[in-house]
């Protein structure tokens, strides 16, 4: 067994939580030894308030101010008996580079997603991987959701066969993104992968099932674009900045795509502008069957602007089990009966799952879960639908229509600017 030095990338909102799991996890996971070493941020108030959270848990940390920095340390560090895992919580579009230092150092990498912006990109990552003989991976954490787990118990042990799957990730993030641009600059790349690249457990459904998961692209639609901001003439790139035209560059706002595995149809659905018309039909006809609302809709202000702040995270499975598994309040029913499935407590929270996994999967006590096979169909899977979604050319109506979107989740006067929100309101 390696001992495992761990080397932090970002001290954002997402990261800060993850930095605060490792601090937890030095010293109290018997299975291995571990230490966190070191963290890297630009923000000098993330990195003193960092040290003096390890100082009042009994640790010391070594702060950096680039990467760089943070590299060299790590190389330093590293051994026969040491194992560097890299945990990245920096910025979406730097996370390739990052992925690619490390494994030209033989590191462990685990990055959040996605760890890729385009196919190139994830290409180079797979070969150097194979080529250097390390191992890194992405923090698909909602495969650590008690729904999830519970629904691949049933599967494994029932087999149904699965008809169809449909999945709902789908926020209002967009619209906070333009309102407060700066506590949401993190919040990149689009809608699909932002949020359809978590929905890799499906692929874990169909395995579970002895189903084939490969995933053969039908049709994928970009419903909107992200304009760059509300009187924009440019649309938003994925990296946060902006394009002129419709490109491999541009974010999605609110995309839909549908695969076939064998029989079964897969569809996913992403939002960053709110629910869909499909999530809310869904929802209804969810609510209806067992009483419960399977999403959240609330009012949200910033600096006297308000908005629509909605939130639905749920699936669907059909066949011979009829399943729907609500991973924002982590519920888990069977549609036949309407009856809640019991799913496990956990001491820990899913990020702290997916963080003790991958120090256990450095220090070769654990194979990786998510099999080389299996991210490999499914990245290209997402490349897949931006390639669709991406391949038109009316530009000035998509933009308008990306406005019009926002429009829709803003209130003005106390009031939502589109008559038609009314009707979305009391839903």
């Amino acid at each position: 067994m390696k001992r495992v030095k761990v080397f932090q990338i970002g001290l954002g909102s997402f990261g800060r939580h993850g930095f605060e799991k490792f601090i937890e996890m030095e010293g109290n996971l018997p299975e291995a030894d571990i230490e966190i070493c070191g963290v890297c941020d630009r923000d000098l108030e993330r990195l003193r308030s960092a040290e003096k959270f390890a100082e009042a848990h009994e640790t010391e940390v070594e702060t950096f101010h680039t990467t760089e920095e943070m590299y060299t340390a790590a190389e330093q560090a590293s051994g026969d008996e040491v194992q560097v895992l890299i945990y990245d919580a920096g910025p979406t579009d730097q996370h390739p580079d990052h992925i690619y230092e490390s494994l030209e150092r033989g590191f462990y990498h685990v990055a959040e997603k996605p760890s890729s912006m385009n196919r190139k990109q994830h290409l180079r990552e797979k070969q150097l991987a194979d080529s250097r003989n390390v191992i890194w991976k992405v923090d698909f954490i909602e495969r650590e959701n008690p729904v999830v787990k519970k629904t691949l118990e049933i599967l494994e042990d029932e087999k149904p066969e699965i008809e169809e799957i449909q999945v709902f990730r789908e926020s209002s993030v967009g619209v906070e993104k333009l309102l407060d641009p700066v506590k949401r600059l993190g919040v990149k790349g689009g809608d699909i992968l932002d949020k359809m690249i978590h929905e890799i457990y499906v692929l874990d459904f169909l395995e579970a099932a002895d189903q084939e998961f490969d995933l053969e692209l039908e049709k994928a639609e970009a419903e909107e674009f992200m304009a760059k901001n509300f009187d924009s003439q440019k649309l938003m790139s994925l990296d946060g900045g902006y394009t002129e035209e419709i490109n491999d560059k541009t974010a999605t706002g609110m995309s839909s795509a549908e695969f076939s595995a064998e029989e079964t149809k897969i569809r996913f659905h992403s939002s960053w502008l709110g629910l869909s018309a499909d999530s809310q039909h869904r929802a209804k006809e969810i609510k209806e069957k067992i009483g419960f609302q399977v999403f959240n809709r609330n009012f949200r202000e910033h600096e006297g602007q308000a908005f629509l702040d909605e939130e639905a995270r749920f699936f669907i499975v059909k066949g011979e089990r009829n399943l729907l598994g609500d991973l924002l309040h982590e519920k888990l029913y069977d549609l036949e009966t309407g009856e809640r499935i019991e799913t496990r407590e956990n001491i820990h929270d899913q990020l702290y799952r997916v963080l003790e996994n991958s120090v256990l999967e450095a220090a070769g006590l654990k194979e990786n879960s998510v099999s080389e096979k299996e991210l490999d169909i499914f990245m290209n899977a997402i490349f897949d639908v931006r390639d669709e979604v991406i391949d038109r050319d009316d530009f000035r109506e998509v933009l308008e229509s990306g406005k019009a979107a926002v429009r829709n989740l803003v209130l003005e006067d106390g009031k939502i600017l589109e008559n038609e929100e009314s009707e979305r309101i009391a839903g």
